[in-house]
């Protein structure tokens, strides 16, 4: 048999350690089964760059952040039929048995896509997908996204940062997160933190009242704003200080970008333990000559959720985009 190990979209932590579980496990199980590397990701599909993988390569990684394969976005890949096909037929001709992918939403929809192509086509080549997200917004009704925690724990730690200057100089600080249309990441770090307030994609902010908030704190206040909400930073900022003028409130208001601090750095042992639980199993699963599919799982050593790729496509049954009006009642009963 021979494998390939893919990582795709944004790099999250926990992505290495994927990456060592999979090529460990497939030579320590099965020794006879070669396992090849994709390089760069969608890009090295595309382009046929595989590196076959040994247990020497991945010794030292699975703490790191990054991915060793690297991954490059190929975003034409999504419309465009002949380069699906294409890597398809690359796939078929390279005699790959399974592709072990991990990675966001647009890999998940290009991972579908390829794999109704190859079960069209008749070719050999079966996909099993995890999810590899700091924004936990992939199939997050059945389990968390590698890398989740680690992006809360970096935002906590930055959070804190802030929060020093923040009550030394009695500021008010917007802070941008990461987190896209779901919100996860920066509802999670400001529940961590005990930011005063975090703005959501979609929120309807009342600023008066955001104002008076700020108005009533002793000396510093934090307030983070989900990277799909729908005004800038710097336009809360302006907002609000005509607000203060108004009101004579004298705080200074700045703002900072977590942005891509909040994926770098070291996998947490959570992300560590769930990547490394998921790439054994996703093997053992192709040894057993399972079909292609999506995994996910809540902890290490529980057994997976197997989701068919064509329903875990499907968004409205498989994530929930916004945070929950039960979590929602959880952070304000900690206001």
């Amino acid at each position: 048999m021979k494998f390939g190990v893919l990582t795709g979209g944004g790099d999250s932590p926990g992505m290495n350690a994927f990456i060592r579980a999979v090529v460990r496990s497939t030579i320590n199980l099965k020794s006879s089964t070669s396992i090849w590397g994709v390089i760069d990701g969608w890009a090295g599909l595309r382009d046929s760059n595989f590196r076959k993988m040994t247990k020497r390569e991945t010794a030292g990684i699975g703490h790191s952040g990054g991915t060793v394969l690297g991954t490059l976005r190929v975003p034409e890949l999504k419309d465009n039929v002949d380069m699906q096909e294409g890597i398809a037929l690359n796939l078929h001709d390279n005699f790959f048995d399974y592709l072990l992918l991990i990675g966001g939403n647009g890999s998940l929809a290009a991972a579908a896509v390829l794999d109704k192509i190859i079960k069209e086509k008749g070719y050999r080549t079966k996909i099993l997908v995890t999810s590899g997200s700091i924004d936990n917004d992939v199939c997050n009704k059945y389990g968390f996204s590698v890398g989740f925690y680690s992006a809360i724990d970096k935002s906590l730690e930055m959070l804190e940062w802030i929060r020093d200057t923040a009550s030394a100089h009695r500021r008010v600080y917007i802070v941008k997160s990461m987190g896209r249309e779901s919100g996860y990441l920066p509802f999670f770090a400001g529940i961590s933190s005990g930011a005063e307030h975090v703005i959501l994609p979609n929120e309807d902010v009342n600023f008066e009242q955001l104002a008076t908030l700020i108005s009533e704190r002793d000396r510093d206040t934090r307030i983070i704003v989900s990277e799909g909400y729908h005004h800038f930073v710097e336009e809360i900022r302006a907002t609000l200080e005509k607000i203060f003028e108004k009101r004579s409130i004298k705080n200074e208001i700045r703002t900072v970008d977590m942005g891509y601090f909040q994926r770098g750095g070291k996998a947490e042992v959570k992300d560590i333990l769930l990547a490394s639980w998921l790439g054994y199993s996703m093997v053992k699963h192709a040894f057993e000559y399972g079909d292609s599919g999506f995994f996910t799982t809540y902890n290490a050593g529980q057994q997976p959720t197997f989701i068919p790729l064509e329903k875990a496509i499907d968004s409205n049954e498989t994530n929930n985009m916004q945070v929950s009006q039960q979590l929602l009642d959880f952070a304000n009963a900690l206001m």
